[in-house]
């Protein structure tokens, strides 16, 4: 028999989805079935496989040692290097890689295993516990490279989505857009989603209860050929697609950037896009880190300046 302390990583997790991350060596079916057949109890009483487990909860495996341990598989060490996963930090509650372009960062119905989110996965089996899958606390687009943090942990993720919603994550962006602007700007609008196109609108006033606030700070970095202009974009709301609208909004679209304007360039094949800077302005982080400010390059936005 073996006696399983729920802690806060488990908090909340049905009873069968923790089952079978924990006995990750058995098939679902064996372990609806070993539900069935009583093997396990919470607190001392048999329970269902709907049940909610809860912090602190007491599970019981009546199981012998040896039964038990061949329904679990040891999970091997894999690098990151094998994964192709390019980390910029990593602690014990957080990882922050800097994702290429061309990569999913969660599954979708497309793509399920060549994601950001399964080789972060992969590589973290071996530390976290088996039965938390980390997660991010922010998306990019398939073809925006830049930074992502991934929690290790039950509590950094609820820690990290705390200091989201505060505002004290700051993301800051590569962009080379079309014409020349001198002058630093905002762009405040309305955005509505086409999810039938993938795409969204952007108006200067609310057109229906869908349409969510967009607000946008730039700063023209390097004027290029006399034709493009190398932008730092600040986001301080995070809409889908919020940077490549608000651009193509004041006539200055993304470079490559086909879906919303930008013209298709030679040796270019997608928007230069690319978050390159993340500061962590949280007191506790800043006060526990030797640097709160992380940053990373996008070839393809060096190359473009080269040429």
């Amino acid at each position: 028999m073996r006696e399983i302390i729920i802690g806060t990583n488990e908090n909340g997790q049905r009873l069968d989805r923790f089952l079978t991350k924990y006995l990750n060596n058995s098939s679902r079916s064996n372990i609806y079935k070993l539900i069935r057949k009583k093997v396990f109890k919470v607190n001392g009483k048999r329970i269902k496989e709907e049940y909610f487990l809860k912090e602190g909860d007491v599970l019981e495996i009546f199981l012998a040692e040896e039964s038990l341990e061949k329904l679990i598989k040891e999970e091997e060490f894999i690098s990151a290097s094998t994964l192709d996963l390019d980390i910029v930090f990593e602690d014990e509650d957080i990882l922050i890689v800097n994702k290429p372009k061309g990569l999913l960062t969660h599954p979708d119905k497309s793509e399920y295993k060549n994601t950001l989110s399964t080789k972060v996965n992969t590589y973290l089996k071996h530390l976290c516990t088996r039965t938390f899958k980390p997660a991010s606390i922010q998306r990019l687009d398939k073809n925006t490279s830049g930074l992502i943090i991934f929690c290790k942990n039950y509590e950094s993720l609820k820690n990290f989505n705390e200091i989201m919603r505060e505002r004290k994550i700051k993301k800051f962006y590569l962009a080379v857009v079309e014409g020349i602007i001198k002058e630093s700007g905002e762009v405040k609008g309305y955005i509505e989603k086409d999810s039938d196109k993938n795409k969204v609108y952007m108006s200067k006033n609310k057109r229906s209860e869908e349409a969510k606030l967009c607000h946008t700070k730039y700063k023209p970095l390097k004027i290029i050929n006399n034709n493009y202009t190398l932008l730092e974009v600040e986001l301080l709301t995070g809409r889908t697609h919020q940077i490549r609208v608000s651009m193509s909004y004041i006539k200055h679209p993304i470079v490559g950037d086909k879906k919303y304007t930008g013209k298709k360039l030679k040796n270019v094949n997608s928007q230069l896009l690319h978050g390159y800077k993340v500061i962590i302005d949280d007191e506790i982080f800043i006060n526990t880190h030797s640097t709160n400010e992380f940053t990373c390059v996008s070839k393809e936005i060096e190359l473009f300046l080269k040429n």
